[in-house]
């Protein structure tokens, strides 16, 4: 059985959530899927991007913790 990989969809993004992450909604995010989460990185950088964006810091640092490419958790500023 394939372990199932935590990712933003878990969570329904809104409509003006997918909007910030530059996606007109679900079925263009899937589109593009497999490109966007390329790794556990990528995974964790957008799950803290959706929780902090719904004003859940502990959430959203939770997911950061477990980003190993420092290079990625430094353009954080740039997403906000």
């Amino acid at each position: 059985m394939e372990k199932h990989i935590e990712t933003i969809l878990d969570y329904n993004p809104t409509e003006q959530e997918w909007k910030r992450f530059g996606f007109k909604g679900e079925s263009h995010f899937m589109k593009y899927y497999h490109d966007y989460m390329k790794s556990n990185d990528s995974i964790n950088y957008q799950l803290g991007l959706l929780f902090a964006m719904r004003g859940e810091k502990d959430k959203a640092n939770k997911y950061w913790q477990k980003v190993e490419n420092d290079e990625m958790l430094k353009t954080l500023w740039e997403d906000f």
